[in-house]
Formats: C-alpha cells, structure tokens, sequence
C-alpha cells in the first residue's frame, strides 16, 4: 500500500474508464497508482474478495444488479482496511447521506471534477495508510481497544463530512446573499424592497441553518465560542419572525411575539446564537401546529438587574408531545415517534443544538406539554444591559479615495460577478484583475503590483493555500502584500490554515459589504 495505492472505480457508465485513465495516466506511470474498473457492485465486490491490494473504492450509488448502497454494505464484511468514496449527484442528498451511514468514508458530486476526486484520494490515502501503519504497530491489542480507535477515527470522518457540506452550501449561497445586497442597493421600488429584504433574512437564517450543522460537533469537542456584544433585543426577535411568519400564514396559523416593557432594549450577549434558539423552537412550533391555531412568543424579565434574567416561551396550540416521550426531545435526531418523522420531517436535531447552546450561555431550557392540546418550550439566559449601536450605511462609510488595484482570486463565475460588483460599489475607481485558479494567481502575482490579493481556497490546478505560499516565498512585487482570504470555508481549523499559509485575514462567504468594506480599508488603506 505504501508503494501504490490500488483503486477500484465501480460504475456502469463505460467511457468513465477511459476518462479515469486519461486523467491518472501520470501517477500510474510513476507507480503511485493501479487502477481497476468494475461496471456494477456485484462485480466490484468479486473483485474485492479476489485481489487483496485494492484499498480504495470510488463507487457510483445508482448501478444495475448491485447498487452503490448494498455494496457499501458488504464492504463492511471484508476483513481488511477498504475506505469507499460514493460519487452521485448534489441533488441526491437523501442518498449520499445514507451512503455516509453504511460506512462511505466521503463522496464527490456528479458531474465529477477530476480536481476534487484527486484531493479526496489523496485524503483517503493517507488516512488508509495511518490505519495500516496502525494495525501493524497494535496487532496485540484487544477487540475493545480496536473499537475505540474505530470510534475516533469515525468522529474525525463525521466532522470532514461535515465541514465539507458547509463549504459545498456556502459557495452557491454566496451569491445569493450576494446578488441580493447588490439589487438593494439600485434603489428598487417599495414592493421590491419588500421582497429582497425578505430573501435578505431568509438567506442569512439559510446561513444559520448551515452553521446548524456543524455545531454538535463543535459543542461536542468543546469549540463553540459564545460571543459577548451589545445588540437590540427586539430587532433580534423581529427577525425571527419575519423570517418565520410568512411560513406560518402557508400553514394558515398565526405567529405573534411580545416583549414585556421592562425588558431592556439594549443587551449584552450572544444575538447570533439567540436568533438561532428562537429560529429551532419556533419553527417547531409552526410544524407541528394544524391550521387555525396559535404560536406565541413572550419574553419576560424575570428578576436580577445586572445581569438580568429574561425568559424566552414559544407557546403553541399543536399536537403536543405524550408524557412518556418529554424525556426524548432533546435527544439528538430523535422525535417522539417514527410516524412524527415520515409526517413532518426533520430529526429533532435543532431541539438539542438550543438546548445545549442556552446551557452555554448559563441558562436553562424547558418544556411543557400536553398532548393534543399544545406544547411551550422555555428557556433563562442572563444578560446584562448593553449599548446603543448605530448601523453602518452606504451613507456613514469613511472618506477613502484611494484607487485600489486588486487581484480576486476565485474559479466560480457567479462569485466573480458577486465580488467584482459589490467591490466597484464599495470603491469608485477600483480596478480588478481576475485569477481563475491557484496558478494563475501566482503567475498575475509575478507580473504585477497589487494593492491587495483576494484569495478562494478551494480552486482548480492549485489551491488558495498553495498560491499563497508561493506568493509569499522570494522577494517577488507582491511578496508583502496583504492577502485576504475570501472563501466559504467557515470551521476554525480551516481559518488558522489560511492564517498559517501567510495570508492576512479571513472573511467567510457570504460576506456582509460593510465589514467588507472596512476589512480592505484596515489591509489596503
């Protein structure tokens, strides 16, 4: 294995063979490589069961005879290190989330991109081959031992999963929220401005769902930081609701919040995880509530001055929950009953994200129930009073008039348009080189001085990183300029990479224009 890493492609389109070969022609020249090709999971597992070498499977999930599904099950059986990458399209989440819980170790969508494929082998690889030089050093150790290796390695694999998701959603999203913040800013008419300031809520509660998915695992490894800034209480519930609302009129129920006039205005705390507690209970709320009925939101001071405790109760009229099942709500993806999930949807997964996240900022969540009748979920986070702050517009940027020249290193057309136009907007003048991958990025930094390099992580030929490095080393025109990292990669590991490969500072996609803004004006200014 440690010579050459022997990979079986199971797929029953034929001319993938030649396009695999075409594209490794190179590593199995050299010997890094041996491929093999199989055109269903019958055949593959033959294959398996006969040549003992192959230690990687890129299989497709759709597939007569055997289908990707059960192959990955009776690769569960073999009785040697096999790691299977699953390859189906993004559509089919369904799919690749099950292929993920019989064992697939990642996947890559379809169309293939050959670049993508060949970063997730090699990841693979040398995950297969910490493993190998593991069994080699532990083969006296015990089942229970082996067990518990296999439990952290599972862990890692989820947590890649999940970061990979977050990056895959977070890249088309950005042009989203992109594309929206650009028409605001032409002035539309009322009932336009009406309807993107709703997609403008409703992408970034989209942005909070996402973070959603990578928060178990965070609060888990004990890496969920809570944020302490001043923010306005009623604006943060507003937004939920008008998040919220117009889905409960589809419903044909109605949603309605009250805030008790001793409540302060001003706090200081958390709004972003607030936001996403009152999003997971309310949006239950609307769920599981027939037509015709009622949520309710009221929030109370309940004592203290400095902190205060205020408490949160999203009262509904729905279905209820019985007594026996209170004590498995906040379980992760669990619901009360299989026939909750076929008929609503979901896993129950936000319910113990706020549960654990009201916890970390020393509160207490809560529910009562009665079956049939209705259910209110409550929850006491302590606050102290905060400051007033003033919203950045259009209207209150700084004075800066310095004619910027910029490199924007990003390979998704859509994310060009959006960086390109939210940049001439923000900066008259400004003048924009574009890099469609990591090469061309160091080649444009050779030639040319920049007020500023725009870097993406993930791109074609050679990634952010790389570029970056390269830029860095000699003492090339751009050699000290700053780098700013513009990528949908959001998980701490992957910003101190970015911080740990030479760049500047990170900026997550979707990225909000008046941080932006400020963000070139602290690097370029």
């Amino acid at each position: 294995m440690s010579q050459s890493t022997h990979i079986l492609f199971v797929d029953d389109e034929s001319d993938l063979e030649m396009l695999v070969k075409q594209r490794f022609r190179k590593q199995v020249k050299e010997g890094n490589f041996k491929l093999s090709f199989a055109l269903n999971g019958e055949e593959a597992l033959n294959k398996l069961k006969e040549d003992t070498s192959i230690g990687i499977v890129v299989t497709d999930i759709n597939m007569p005879i055997m289908d990707g599904l059960t192959l990955l099950v009776n690769v569960k059986n073999i009785k040697r290190p096999v790691r299977t990458i699953v390859a189906s399209a993004y559509s089919d989440m369904a799919n690749i989330r099950t292929a993920m819980n019989r064992g697939a170790y990642d996947f890559v969508t379809k169309p293939i991109d050959f670049s993508d494929l060949e970063t997730t082998i090699q990841k693979t690889i040398e995950d297969l081959q910490v493993i190998l030089e593991g069994m080699q050093a532990k083969e006296h150790l015990n089942v229970a031992v082996e067990e518990k290796d296999m439990a952290l390695r599972s862990a890692q694999f989820k947590q890649q999963f999940l970061a990979n998701m977050s990056h895959e959603i977070r890249t088309p999203l950005n042009a989203v929220v992109g594309m929206t913040n650009l028409l605001i800013d032409k002035n539309p008419r009322e009932e336009q401005m009406r309807y993107l300031s709703a997609m403008r809520k409703a992408s970034y509660n989209l942005l909070h769902i996402i973070n959603d998915i990578l928060d178990i695992s965070k609060i888990e490894a004990g890496k969920i930081e809570i944020e302490v800034i001043d923010f306005n209480l009623e604006e943060c519930v507003d937004v939920v609701y008008q998040t919220l609302h117009l889905k409960a009129e589809e419903q044909k129920t109605i949603l309605r919040y009250t805030i008790g006039d001793d409540v302060p205005k001003w706090l200081k705390g958390d709004p972003t995880r607030l936001t996403q507690i009152l999003t997971n209970l309310i949006g239950n709320a609307i769920k599981f509530t027939p037509e015709g009925g009622f949520i309710d939101v009221f929030v109370t001071k309940e004592s203290g001055d400095e902190p205060s405790w205020l408490k949160f109760a999203v009262q509904d009229t729905g279905i209820g929950i019985a007594p026996d099942q209170i004590h498995k709500v906040f379980e992760s993806f669990s619901q009360e009953s299989s026939d909750t999930t076929r008929k609503f949807g979901g896993t129950g997964l936000g319910l113990t994200i706020s549960k654990q996240l009201v916890e970390l900022q020393g509160g207490s969540l809560h529910v009562n129930s009665t079956k049939g009748k209705g259910t209110t979920f409550w929850f006491l986070i302590p606050y102290f009073s905060g400051q007033e702050v003033k919203k950045v517009t259009k209207a209150d940027y700084a004075a800066f008039d310095k004619k910027l020249t910029v490199l924007l290193a990003e390979d998704q057309p859509m994310n060009q348009m959006v960086a390109v136009d939210t940049l001439e907007d923000l900066f008259p003048g400004i003048t924009i080189d574009i890099a469609n991958n990591g090469q061309e990025a160091v080649d444009k930094a050779q030639e040319k001085a920049y007020d500023l390099i725009f870097m993406d992580v993930h791109m074609p030929l050679k990634d952010g990183y790389t570029a970056t490095k390269e830029i860095r080393d000699g003492n090339g025109i751009n050699s000290k300029s700053p780098i700013l990292a513009l990528t949908a990669n959001a998980v701490k590991e992957e910003i101190d990479k970015c911080l740990e490969s030479g760049m500047n500072k990170h900026l997550a996609k979707p990225f909000d224009p008046a941080v932006l803004r400020q963000t070139v004006i602290d690097l370029a200014g």
